[in-house]
């Protein structure tokens, strides 16, 4: 358990820098996809050199992709 409390800083902190990337094209598909909703607005406040175009672009090709249920 006293490992587990020492990683886990360095745990969140890895998962706060994963969003900000140089693909945004890919990581609008990935938000697309999972249907998580547009996440530019919280991407441009948090990452410098968003290139929303290629956002929207690719969440509107991920969204597009998405698993359907089968109901």
């Amino acid at each position: 358990m006293y490992r587990f409390l020492l990683l886990l800083p360095f745990l969140v902190a890895g998962c706060a820098t994963v969003d900000c990337g140089s693909d945004w094209f890919a990581i609008g598909q990935r938000d697309g996809r999972i249907n998580a909703g547009s996440q530019a607005e919280r991407y441009a406040v948090k990452c410098t050199g968003i290139d929303t175009a290629r956002y929207g672009e690719g969440y509107r090709e991920g969204f597009a992709q998405r698993p359907t249920p089968s109901w």
